[in-house]
């Protein structure tokens, strides 16, 4: 646990020195301090991506993807989708047969790669923002699940092109993404949804839309299910409700509406983002029944790391952003710390954390 709280410490310290006041990479910053941008965005990038790309034994599913890697070498059918397995492939024609490591390696390269990538371009705060992805756990768990983190990582840089109406960048991204996890497809309609600019008119439509998703269960389950038969009955179709998902998409949507006509009434990127966590909420709420419906959500929870700090930047007064900044501060301080302590658990597994170089 000490190893993941100094990484995550360390790598917050960095970003305080990326000062990059900048939207979809159009900085205002001046050249040296575009530099040292580079500099210290590329350290805390190496700092992840090594960190998860030399661990060993770390997650329960790491000797799982071992086992798959060994099955892809010999062409036989696996669950995963055919760019995971291609570029396994690749790396294997490079390292060997049986060098997974090296596999491991590349996938965090990748990961690590587009959630610094989307912070960096996207972000109005660059160390905010950073701090906010790994306090929520979403860079220490993609050293469990590889497949689905790389598509969350994906899903977060995808976001640029859908506010910028670079529509085939969009579907380009998110159709490569789908050959490495089918879900990202999800990303579709719901970013699309997004980007409208709903009016109190249609909130009772919302409403009516979630009723419509719990009082729906048994139909939508028989079509998730059509879709994907392996998951009925498993160990993940197993009715839990994520209640912390929802308290904390619950406050980010009251620390919203206190400062939506400052930051998001106005803003087509922060309303967007705002659409979003409710969108989560929806989902967190109202399709728990679905095995792994957390999943969803966070592809569209993950927008709150750009939101909050949006926010807080947009706040006037002074004393209302020192109190908003260290009251979101330490809720998702204290937020990892818990996170942290479920790593242990026998279905996760990412602590102990082990690596090429030293042991627990």
């Amino acid at each position: 646990m000490v190893y993941y709280i100094c990484l995550a410490v360390l790598s917050v310290l960095l970003g305080l020195k990326v000062q990059n006041n900048s939207i979809y990479g159009e900085s205002h910053a001046g050249e040296r301090q575009r530099h040292i941008n580079r500099a210290f965005s590329f350290a805390i990038f190496f700092a992840l991506a090594f960190f998860s790309g030399t661990r060993v034994a770390t997650g329960n599913d790491f000797w799982v993807y071992r086992l798959n890697f060994e099955l892809i070498a010999q062409q036989r059918v696996v669950s995963s989708e055919i760019g995971f397995n291609l570029i396994v492939r690749i790396v294997q024609w490079f390292a060997g047969y049986d060098n997974y490591m090296p596999i491991f390696f590349v996938f965090s390269v990748i990961t690590v790669f587009f959630f610094i990538k989307a912070i960096y371009d996207e972000s109005e705060w660059f160390a905010a923002s950073l701090f906010l992805l790994l306090a929520n756990g979403f860079y220490f768990s993609s050293l469990n699940t590889i497949r689905y983190y790389l598509a969350l990582a994906m899903a977060l840089y995808a976001m640029k092109f859908v506010n910028k109406d670079r529509h085939l960048a969009f579907w380009s991204l998110v159709l490569i993404g789908a050959t490495i996890h089918k879900t990202l497809l999800i990303t579709v309609p719901f970013y699309y949804l997004a980007r409208i600019n709903y009016k109190k008119r249609d909130i009772p439509i919302f409403a009516c839309l979630a009723a419509a998703l719990v009082f729906l269960r048994d139909p939508i389950r028989k079509l998730i299910f059509f879709i994907y038969p392996y998951y009925e009955g498993t160990y993940l179709d197993d009715y839990q409700i994520s209640y912390v998902n929802i308290l904390k998409a619950v406050a980010v949507l009251v620390f919203s509406l206190i400062y939506y006509r400052k930051a998001i009434k106005d803003d087509k990127i922060n309303r967007f983002y705002f659409n979003l966590n409710i969108g989560a909420l929806i989902v967190f709420s109202c399709l728990w029944y679905l095995p792994e419906s957390t999943r969803i959500g966070y592809y569209l929870s993950i927008s709150n790391i750009f939101l909050l700090p949006s926010i807080i930047k947009k706040i006037d007064d002074k004393k209302q952003k020192i109190f908003w900044t260290t009251v979101i501060a330490l809720a998702y301080a204290v937020f990892f710390i818990m996170y942290l302590r479920t790593l242990y658990a026998t279905n996760i597994r990412l602590l102990p954390y082990t690596n090429w170089f030293f042991a627990q």
